[in-house]
């Protein structure tokens, strides 16, 4: 059966990919990002508008009441930011974008989905959110907070009919992969086809790769030793 999915941030990278992937399985979808959508892969609806500008939850309250609700919603948007001292000017942004629209959006859809005892909020994260990382200490940070947030959430709307949950991707072929190793590299068809399956499966947590997962784990325990350590 169709379904009407809200998808945040879908003009390009994982957002493109999952665009044209459910529109070519029949359901509607309606988009908003700071860009326009690519030709040959337009929405049903496309609004422009930056996540972290003024109006954002009136635009979704807007779409909400015009296009009877929506069944899903997976945000997508995200920014990074290489920190390059003594500036910290974009800091701010990265959380505004990664984070803080995405609270924005689950603050205008779950009162709704409340009341309708049904709805399901997907959210990308990154497997950043589990290290400490000098080089872009927002993003891995607002990361970190997105998931935890996500995880909250889930817990809370236990019984609700809402499912909320969160992907944790590691390197995907997308402008946000700028390290100069990438490993265990996926593309945005793949990533695509592992949201779908959440859309279908809901479960509340999902690591891509598992093999990386693991290793940025790893990682998070070395640095919490060297912290200790220190």
């Amino acid at each position: 059966m169709s379904r009407n999915i809200l998808l945040i941030g879908n003009s390009d990278g994982i957002g493109a990919a999952v665009t044209k992937a459910l529109l070519d399985r029949g359901d509607r979808v309606v988009g908003v990002s700071k860009s326009p959508a690519t030709p040959g892969n337009r929405a049903a609806r496309h609004e422009v508008h930056d996540v972290a500008a003024p109006g954002f939850t009136e635009l979704l309250e807007r779409l909400w009441h015009q296009e009877q609700g929506f069944d899903a919603c997976v945000y997508c948007a995200a920014i990074g930011s290489s920190l390059r001292l003594p500036d910290l000017s974009n800091e701010a942004r990265v959380f505004d974008v990664n984070l803080t629209a995405m609270v924005r959006t689950m603050e205008v859809l779950v009162p709704h989905w409340i009341e309708r005892r049904a709805g399901h909020f997907v959210g990308l994260s990154s497997l950043a959110d589990s290290f400490y990382n000098s080089e872009a200490p927002s993003y891995s940070a607002s990361k970190a907070g997105f998931s935890h947030y996500l995880l909250s959430m889930a817990l809370r709307l236990r019984g609700s009919g809402i499912s909320v949950t969160n992907i944790r991707f590691g390197f995907v072929d997308t402008k946000l992969a700028q390290a100069s190793r990438k490993p265990l590299m996926i593309t945005t068809e793949v990533a695509a086809g592992h949201v779908l399956r959440c859309l279908e499966k809901r479960p509340r947590q999902l690591s891509v790769p598992k093999l990386a997962a693991a290793f940025v784990q790893g990682v998070r325990w070395m640095q919490t030793l060297r912290v200790w350590a220190a």
